[in-house]
């Protein structure tokens, strides 16, 4: 795998690809917002951010914030929210992207015990509330939000113990790339940014409409948030896993 941020292009078509893939996710998350819980910005964003660094990919998620506001409306929690979590899903990826690629080779133990804590995250998380009555929705409801997060909890299983099994391979020189490893890192980093960002949105929406972190009304978009954000995390960890390599690999050539 090349050095993701090897070279900068100049200003010009640097602001040139941010205006294109800034496009390219409105367009994006325009043609799939009637899908409920599919999107593409995720992993287009974190694709981007990785290949062409942090700077020019906190200016297109900013851009991407404001402009598709002309689309959905100027809604004073929606656009915080997008300002806030966007540029720095893209710092986050952007910084991941600027690591030395002899680093990925070696791949520090670290680095390995952060990404069996995303993913023990993820599980507690989803174990948690599907395993339990905290979630106060109709049953119907509850019944779909549960059988989602179970997904989730097992994807984030399967792909852990993938992750551990192929370091161990790695180490002991069984494979020579650590494009796998790199892939099943960057999917945890993008389940977990998703779930986060539901999080996010469950304590800005209610501190911007003025209902109260108490009221019967937050906890309400509180518990009803999670029939969103489980097929999310879904759409994210399948997303991520299968085009990130394919895509990355296509911005490198383009860069």
């Amino acid at each position: 795998m090349d050095k993701p941020n090897s070279g900068r292009a100049s200003p010009a078509k640097e602001i040139a690809y941010s205006a294109v893939m800034t496009a390219l996710l409105i367009g994006g998350q325009f043609a799939l917002s009637y899908v409920a819980g599919v999107e593409v910005v995720t992993v287009l964003l974190c694709c981007y951010s990785f290949v062409f660094g942090k700077r020019s990919g906190v200016l297109t998620a900013a851009a991407f914030s404001l402009l598709r506001c002309f689309i959905w409306g100027f809604y004073p929690s929606v656009i915080l929210l997008y300002l806030i979590y966007y540029p720095l899903f893209a710092l986050i990826f952007g910084s991941l992207g600027s690591v030395k690629h002899t680093v990925w080779e070696k791949f520090p133990l670290w680095v390995v015990l952060l990404v069996n804590l995303a993913f023990a995250a993820i599980m507690v998380f989803c174990a948690l509330y599907a395993g339990t009555d905290m979630l106060k929705i109709s049953r119907i409801s509850r019944t779909m939000v549960v059988t989602l997060l179970w997904v989730v909890f097992g994807l984030a299983a399967i792909l852990c113990t993938a992750f551990d099994v192929l370091y161990i391979l790695c180490r002991i020189g069984k494979v020579k790339s650590a494009d796998t490893l790199v892939l099943v890192l960057v999917t945890a980093v993008a389940a977990v940014c998703t779930i986060c960002f539901s999080l996010l949105d469950d304590i800005i929406t209610p501190l911007v409409m003025g209902w109260g972190f108490s009221s019967v009304t937050t906890s309400a978009y509180f518990y009803g948030s999670f029939i969103a954000l489980a097929p999310q995390t879904v759409c994210t960890i399948f997303t991520v896993s299968t085009l990130f390599l394919p895509i990355t690999s296509l911005l490198k050539k383009v860069k």
